[in-house]
């Protein structure tokens, strides 16, 4: 089986984090050109993963018009995912690309529909899919051992919009990022309640800010900040399912605290993907006594552990993992993440 390669745009935390290490990693898959707009970040990447000079850009366009590269990592900031991913369809390369899939509906919807036309193989990375918990959360459901799920509440908490002299990058600018923390973070909740409970189909929102104000990257000129930090919201899922999700960078004492509970009508899980080899799990529905007060502990089957990026290269050599998230999905949580939005600003339930 011959190796595709994989150029990477973008160089920074997401890129280093997981996506290069993952493809290093992977069976069936190299590292053949990176690119970003800061030199010093981008040959950085390049001495660790071994990429040559000549195949080190600072222009998108340029790493995938390079022969080298058969399939493109897209790993920017928002508003560069769809014009870069758009720009790999029309050179006929299959992309994988960073959460979420856009900064608004209309885009995204464009962009599926010409990969879909072209015929090319794409992925959005909603990484805590492929958390074994979370698969093995699904498989649980599929086998109907929760009944019909009534309930899903979710919550992901950081502290760091309080990290000492953190300036105004990308996340905090609404003109390239359009979302904050609903987007950055919450969307791994939406596709986690989505991939287990359904599709929303209603919500309401309430959205602020913690840290009004930041100095530049570049200066020292101090900036409004623009996106939101903290976002709680209800949902209504066509499954008939009902969810709540609190997120926020705003909560000291919790570097990447992220807990699911989900709960049927037959029986009930919650994990916590800070230990994603296991869950607690309740099954059995009513029982005497005190037996439905208590949940067992789980350790997740082999089976169900994979990778992110080895469930891109597996997709690109025609073996795609059943739970791969689709193009279709990020368009799905792409609008709503726009109806949070929208709820916010209207302080109203919104339909999707």
């Amino acid at each position: 089986m011959k190796d595709i390669r994989i150029g990477t745009i973008g160089c920074g935390g997401i890129a280093n984090g997981v996506h290069l290490p993952g493809i290093r990693n992977a069976s069936g898959a190299q590292i053949a050109a990176l690119c970003d707009i800061i030199p010093d970040r981008l040959h950085a990447a390049g001495e660790k993963y071994g990429v040559p000079m000549e195949r080190r850009f600072t222009d998108y366009r340029q790493l995938i018009a390079c022969p080298e590269v058969d399939a493109v990592d897209i790993c920017t900031p928002n508003s560069v995912h769809v014009p870069a991913a758009m720009a790999a369809v029309e050179a006929g390369k299959p992309f994988c690309c960073e959460k979420p899939l856009g900064i608004g509906v209309d885009e995204c919807l464009a962009l599926e529909e010409a990969a879909r036309t072209a015929g090319l193989p794409a992925m959005v990375c909603f990484s805590y899919r492929f958390k074994p918990a979370v698969r093995y959360a699904k498989h649980l459901a599929e086998q109907g051992m929760l009944g019909n799920i009534l309930t899903f509440y979710a919550q992901y908490f950081k502290s760091s919009a309080f990290m000492k002299d953190r300036r105004l990058d990308w996340r905090f600018e609404k003109k390239i990022a359009n979302y904050g923390v609903s987007g950055d973070l919450g969307v791994h909740l939406l596709d986690l309640a989505s991939f287990l409970s359904g599709d929303v189909i209603a919500l309401t929102a309430d959205m602020g800010i913690a840290v009004t104000h930041r100095k530049r990257l570049d200066s020292e000129e101090i900036a409004a900040v623009d996106t939101d930090d903290f976002c709680h919201f209800l949902a209504k899922f066509d499954s008939g399912a009902s969810a709540t999700f609190s997120i926020t960078r705003a909560a000291f004492g919790n570097r990447n605290q992220i807990r699911v509970e989900v709960y049927g009508d037959k029986g009930a899980l919650r994990f916590d993907l800070n230990r994603d080899d296991e869950l607690e799990y309740y099954t059995g529905g009513i029982k005497e006594g005190d037996a439905i007060n208590h949940m067992e502990k789980l350790t997740v089957p082999e089976e169900f552990k994979t990778s992110q990026m080895q469930c891109f290269v597996d997709l690109l050599h025609g073996n795609p993992d059943r739970y791969t998230p689709t193009l279709r999905d990020g368009v799905k949580l792409q609008r709503v993440l726009d109806a949070i939005l929208e709820s916010d600003e209207k302080r109203a339930w919104v339909n999707i």
